[in-house]
């Protein structure tokens, strides 16, 4: 029966869609600090929901290491959408345009290196730490290529300078 299957798929979106309106919710009390300080942004985008993080709040400076408070903050992020079971996850890691200091070099020829390194980091931590399923999650790499504001100011390098946490529904 048509008509039954059209309602079903339409009950499926929308239980997506609830599901998400949910999650929100519980990002935005877990972490309700840092979204005050702008060092955490939520937006919706279309049915997926984007979490963007200032690298600083998760990474000290040229490091691909998730430091302490980033951990803690993750530990708190991943907790809200544990039992959501309809997403998939995608880490994506973004720079500025500044050239990587000499000393980084090698350990990253350049920002794709760095911007790659950081988004398996968070990947690698929400999957060994906070237990999500690993076919749940993805990493990206971006380097400077998708900026969000211009380079040529430090308030703007800083805002290129970001994980992006999206959560896609999973087509069923």
């Amino acid at each position: 029966n048509m008509l039954q299957a059209k309602r079903d798929e339409l009950n499926e979106k929308e239980h997506v869609i609830d599901e998400l309106v949910g999650t929100r919710k519980r990002i935005e009390e877990s972490l309700k600090e840092q979204i005050a300080s702008q060092q955490i942004k939520i937006e919706d985008m279309e049915g997926r929901l984007k979490v963007t993080f200032v690298d600083k709040i998760l990474f000290d400076s040229g490091s691909a290491d998730v430091n302490p408070r980033g951990k803690e903050l993750l530990l708190n992020f991943a907790e809200s959408f544990k039992s959501d079971s309809e997403h998939y996850i995608a880490v994506e890691g973004h720079t500025d345009n500044v050239a990587l200091g000499p000393k980084l070099q090698n350990r990253f020829p350049t920002n794709w290196e760095l911007s790659t390194a950081r988004a398996t980091a968070v990947v690698r931590f929400l999957q060994d730490e906070a237990g999500l399923p690993a076919q749940r999650l993805s990493a990206a790499g971006y380097g400077p290529y998708h900026p969000v504001a211009s380079n040529e100011s430090e308030e703007g390098r800083s805002q290129n300078r970001r994980i992006e946490i999206i959560l896609v529904p999973i087509q069923s």
